[in-house]
């Protein structure tokens, strides 16, 4: 009889199609062991939602300042204990959302292929920001509301914005084969895309734009204006200063810039 026709349900399938799961089976058991993480990793998913959904609901209701941890674990079914396991602070919660998205916008500029320009790449990401923040998992609305309407909870919000830009930052510098994140093309790049994506939600979360794929497009369409010669009105004014001072007159389209 086989080793691995034991009393461990895997064990008895995989015996079943004649496979020896034994201890001494590295493969087998390194399949297992994933199997486990990733097991553990959706359970911890979980809770981390849970909680993070009871906050939102106290937070709506009460308020940001006037909600206890101690109320979010009880209205999450999870001990005090067990909240801080998850998050250090009543802020964090506000703050792992923006690092969620952050990582969403990071993973679409990795995932854009070398021939693409910088103009491009930025395109491609807040096409990817944009589906994320129409899925309800972003929670998009209610974290916006949230932050708006308590300046204590827009501090926790904002003051995790930074690291946000600085991981766009390190994608691009990785990117263009630039050494540091701080390389002033490199921040210009992470700031126009956070530009562009903060424009597009907010005009989207204040009902000047019905969806938040057109206002997206808008703000594309927009900041084309701004970088070329169909500029706003004061675009004479800009050009009448330029031959003035014997500068040129016409700024460089943002596809050549970036």
């Amino acid at each position: 009889m086989h080793r691995g026709s034991h009393e461990d349900t895997s064990g008895i399938q995989f015996h079943r199609l004649g496979i020896d799961l034994t201890d001494n089976d590295p493969d087998w058991c390194g399949i297992l062991t994933e199997q486990k993480k990733d097991l553990r990793s959706r359970k911890q998913e979980l809770v981390s939602n849970a909680i993070l959904d009871a906050a939102i609901a106290l937070f709506e209701k009460k308020g940001f300042d006037q909600t206890e941890v101690a109320e979010i674990a009880k209205a999450a079914g999870i001990s005090k204990r067990t909240f801080f396991r998850y998050f250090a602070t009543k802020d964090d919660l506000l703050g792992r959302s923006v690092m969620d998205y952050g990582a969403v916008l990071v993973a679409a500029i990795r995932a854009a292929p070398p021939e693409c320009t910088d103009m491009e790449v930025i395109h491609q990401t807040l096409l990817a920001g944009v589906q994320y923040n129409k899925q309800p998992e972003s929670r998009a609305r209610q974290l916006i509301a949230i932050s708006t309407s308590h300046p204590t909870a827009r501090q926790a919000y904002l003051s995790r914005k930074h690291l946000v830009e600085d991981a766009i930052a390190e994608a691009f510098a990785s990117r263009a084969r630039r050494a540091s994140r701080n390389d002033l093309r490199v921040r210009l790049l992470a700031g126009v895309t956070l530009i562009l994506m903060n424009a597009a939600i907010g005009a989207w979360f204040l009902g000047e734009e019905k969806t938040l794929e057109a206002a997206a497009k808008h703000a594309e369409a927009e900041l084309e204006k701004i970088t070329t010669l169909n500029t706003a009105p004061g675009s004479l004014k800009k050009k009448n200063r330029g031959k003035e001072d014997g500068r040129s007159a016409n700024p460089l389209p943002i596809r050549r810039v970036l």
